[in-house]
């Protein structure tokens, strides 16, 4: 009972911590959250998606169709924090989304400072520097299962004098010191609250200990896998940095206990990893068929690991929040915007000097303060990420945070900087140490609480001074009374937000402004499906698909700067009242403040007939810089008739198919594609025109999630169709999938036949390229629509995929690559000159396939340019910003006889032969058709 009173009063004292600290959070408990805008409107999203897709619309978390609108997200590549979502749930039943979102924040630093008092209770229980700085000596016995008090046996006479609020005092300091560190609260300020939980890494922590104390008692790795599944469930991040404190740990178990205790740890950490996989198994389950499909998307390059690293100088100095000393970060070079600098203060660093090397005790207990040593080192030098920079400057000392780079789950924390959290952990618990250690040596054996107890608050008022982030910037969440016109609409609908952007850890594909994160939490009010969104990591076709869509591609080039032609303003008023029916647009919502006045007239010229202004008590719905118009949309369609290379044919066109289309079909790649079709439910036969490589094939089609029993595929081209069930379609947006029996390799030359297109020919001379025996496919895009350059052969994608100009050169007689290469003219002129060499030495004859990715403009020169030349090409990029580049030629040919295009506001694609970016196929289509 005396202990529970006690972790009761600690609890409270932490919690006015936090309350303070987070000030002024409690001024605007019910209004605002932490945060600048970038991060923490999405993630106070989250708590409410987690709660509407299982209290609502019982789905899924992972599964969302509310963004990324119609194609939906996976939000197990996302930082859903599910169990902060999931936890929230009676307080946002109660008290609303934001306190809600307010208190879960709140509990993680009083969570984690009380993990952390416990942790150190735990460890300082064992003796140790408490018996020697106190007098004590002869023998000293650890916790019993229960972590009782030791008994001790007295050497000294003073030892019935010992003054225990000493222990609690130092507990109390290392719980502060990981619950209330300036990176942590850092971490808070940017709104990033995934970050900010790592309240459940202390009690993972224990539990690992405790077991490695005693290997024997089953609960120990029951609560460890426990905790870590929590912490993974909370933010995946820090798993991983569990994982790895758990190697450090077992090893130096290995190192110090018996064979047969390491043994008998090892079983129990086998049954705490199992437990773990079953406790992440529904996130994994989620995660696997897109990894299947799409391939490791985890990270792209080095994930800017580079930028996000930790500075040692940052060791030095308080994060910009401190309110006295902030300021002096900047006369630094290098980056601190995003917490990359790790700051424990010198008050907790000179206590855990003290802790380390002061505190005398039993050789388990040294040892065990040396392993906490190693371990804070081990992470700081990975916090340092993969190359050494010192003070802004990149050494270029490799470190060990690159052969992270290369594992699977640990490559997925691009953010080096991060893993101060366990930098701060083991601190604390050395200063918990050297605080015990001043307090006793200090007073001595008969001081009494009141004197202990000012020396402890001392110790805890200079860490948190040292660490203080006052005053947290705050965002409003007051949604704009605009939101609440189309939350009361009962009629269902999607809402277009301009400015429109879709954002992950990697890129933003659109409006580069904070108001987009603004947007998605809008939604927490209307409830309504929205096309942009933000996430973490998702297959590049997630972004293509509305980067190259009819008059969404038009959006973002108007967003970005860019004007557009006559021609192009032709074609979107022509099809925007299909794409406005396909995405059953009920609202467009203009933020004026961040919309160019061009994208605003255009949006009224091609979707003017459609659009009706919002009326509210006899006014324009305007709150503020807010315009809101209705969509008066046409009914139905009863048919519906996709041409598959069409406009409309692309909108329907989901995941599993080539991304351009081969002349007059396009090429399903994967056995499983998706087909979406908007029409009123009424139809009962599909048909549709396809052509099959070879024997074999069967296709079986799921329409809304029912499968339909299979049919026969012949090879070659054919006409078929299937009926459809009385009511398997649905008014709206529909599902078809198509699954296929078998995919046969994307080698035309194997085929019986051909479907009949070739692609366009190169010029004369261009003879070389067997296009019956090898298909090309060439795509460039700039930073704006897509960052990529992809040279596929037979689907093989072959390009470096580098920024700038990037080469493969193919033999004509055998198709193979005999050299592979990429020039960042982008960042200096000497690139350009090393691309006029390599495309010199080039023999003559050969294929040539050139893209660019994402800038290669800037330092281009004349000779760059009269190297593509020697190609057939004929244009010139200079002045041409982020623009997409691609090249089909052959070394050789005269400037303008190769395939060649430039374009910046969409990716440019040359095909020869098959329009292929996988290396099988199924089957190609050139119309589908739904009606009676």
């Amino acid at each position: 009972m005396r202990s529970a009173r006690k972790h009761l009063a600690v609890l409270g004292v932490y919690t006015l911590l936090a309350l303070a600290l987070t000030w002024p959070l409690m001024l605007h408990f019910a209004t605002h959250v932490p945060g600048d805008g970038g991060d923490d409107p999405a993630l106070t999203w989250n708590l409410w998606w987690v709660k509407y897709a299982l209290l609502d619309i019982h789905t899924n978390p992972f599964h969302c169709r509310y963004m990324f609108y119609p194609i939906g997200i996976n939000l197990a590549f996302y930082t859903l924090t599910v169990l902060n979502g999931v936890l929230s749930i009676p307080l946002q039943l109660w008290l609303g989304l934001v306190p809600a979102g307010n208190l879960i924040l709140l509990s993680s630093f009083v969570l984690g400072a009380f993990g952390a008092y416990l942790l150190a209770e735990s460890i300082l229980r064992t003796g140790g520097t408490a018996a020697v700085a106190t007098g004590y000596g002869g023998s000293t016995t650890g916790p019993d299962a229960g972590g009782k008090e030791p008994t001790r046996t007295p050497s000294h006479p003073a030892a019935a004098v010992r003054p225990r609020n000493a222990r609690t005092l130092a507990f109390l300091v290392a719980g502060c010191i990981y619950g209330f560190a300036s990176c942590k609260l850092f971490y808070a300020s940017l709104g990033q609250f995934n970050i900010a939980s790592s309240q459940w890494i202390p009690f993972f922590v224990l539990f690992l200990l405790r077991m490695g104390r005693n290997p024997k008692r089953l609960r120990y790795p029951v609560l460890g896998g426990l905790f870590l599944t929590m912490q993974a469930w909370a933010e995946m991040t820090f798993a991983s940095f569990l994982l790895i404190f758990t190697g450090l740990y077992a090893l130096w178990l290995a190192a110090v206990k018996p064979r047969r205790q390491a043994l008998t740890f090892l079983g129990g950490l086998l049954l705490m990893l199992a437990l773990f996989a079953v406790g992440i198994s529904p996130m994994l389950a989620a995660m696997l068929p897109d990894l299947r499909a799409e391939g490791d998307f985890w990270v792209r390059g080095t994930g800017f690991a580079e930028v996000f690293s930790a500075d040692p100088v940052g060791l030095l100095l308080p994060t910009r929040l401190h309110p006295l000393f902030g300021k002096l970060v900047d006369r630094f070079p290098f980056p601190h915007d995003k917490g990359q600098h790790l700051y424990p203060g010198y008050v907790t660093l000179l206590l855990a000097l003290l802790g380390l090397l002061k505190g005398k005790g039993r050789p388990r207990d040294i040892k065990l303060r040396a392993f906490f040593a190693a371990a804070a080192l081990a992470f700081t030098v990975l916090a340092l990420g993969p190359t050494l920079h010192l003070n802004g400057r990149d050494t270029g000392i490799a470190l060990p945070f690159t052969l992270l780079q290369k594992l699977p789950f640990f490559k997925g924390n691009r953010y080096p900087g991060r893993y101060n959290v366990m930098v701060m952990l083991c601190l604390a618990l050395l200063a918990a140490w050297g605080g015990e250690y001043i307090i006793s040596r200090a007073l001595g054996p008969s001081a009494g609480a009141l004197r202990s107890g000012l020396v402890g608050s001392i110790l805890v008022a200079l860490i948190l001074f040292e660490h203080l982030s006052v005053p947290l910037p705050l965002s409003d969440m007051r949604i704009p009374q605009a939101y609440r016109i189309i939350a009361d609409d009962p009629a269902p609908g999607a809402v277009l937000e301009i400015p429109l952007a879709w954002r992950n850890g990697f890129r933003i594909t659109g409006t580069m402004d904070v108001v987009i994160m603004f947007e998605q939490f809008y939604q927490t009010l209307h409830h309504r499906p929205i096309l942009g969104g933000n996430t973490s990591r998702n297959p590049e076709f997630k972004f293509q698909y509305f980067t190259e869509a009819p008059v969404i591609n038009s959006i973002i080039a108007l967003e970005n700067g860019h004007r557009l032609d006559d021609a192009t303003l032709a074609r979107d008023r022509e099809v925007a009242p299909y794409v406005a029916r396909f995405l059953n647009l009920r609202y467009l919502v203009i933020h004026r403040r961040e919309t160019p006045p061009e994208l605003v007239r255009y949006l009224e010229e091609v979707f003017g007939p459609l659009l009706e202004p919002v009326n509210a008590r006899g006014q324009t719905a305007d709150a503020g810089d807010i315009l809101v118009y209705r969509f008066a949309l046409p009914p139905l369609p009863e048919e519906l008739t996709l041409d598959m290379n069409s406009p409309q044919g692309y909108l329907s066109r989901g995941e599993g198919w080539a991304p351009v289309s081969t002349g007059e079909y396009v090429w399903a790649q994967r056995r499983r594609v998706r087909l979406l079709a908007t029409l009123d439910g009424g139809a009962r036969r599909v048909r549709f025109r396809a052509f099959v490589p070879g024997e074999g094939q069967k296709l079986s089609l799921s329409v809304n999630g029912r499968k339909l029993p299979p049919m026969e595929m012949q090879p070659g081209w054919g006409e078929y169709e299937l009926l459809l069930p009385p009511g398997v379609l649905r008014s709206g947006l529909n599902e078809l999938t198509l699954g296929f029996s078998r995919l046969f390799p994307a080698a035309p030359c194997r085929w019986p036949e051909r479907p009949g297109n070739l692609g366009r020919p190169l010029a004369d001379g261009a003879s070389a390229l067997p296009t019956r025996c090898l298909s090309l496919l060439v795509r460039s895009a700039g930073m704006d629509v897509g960052d990529f350059a992809h040279i596929y052969a037979n689907g093989v994608e072959l390009s470096p995929n580098e920024r700038g100009y990037n080469f493969v050169v193919l033999n004509p007689d055998t198709g193979e690559v005999e050299a592979r290469a990429s020039f960042d003219t982008f960042a200096s002129e000497e690139e350009s000159r090393a691309m006029a060499g390599f495309v010199a030495g080039i023999p003559s004859g050969r294929i040539v396939a050139v893209a660019v990715r994402d800038e290669a403009s800037l330092h281009l020169t004349e000779a760059g340019v009269g190297a593509l030349r020697l190609i057939g090409a004929a244009s010139d990029l200079r002045g041409c910003f982020r623009c997409g580049h691609a090249i089909i030629g052959v070394k050789g040919l005269r400037p303008g006889e190769a395939m060649e295009g430039v374009s910046p506001t969409l990716p440019v694609s040359l095909w020869a032969g098959e329009a292929l970016s996988e290396p099988h196929v199924a089957a190609a289509f050139e119309w589908v058709r739904l009606g009676d």
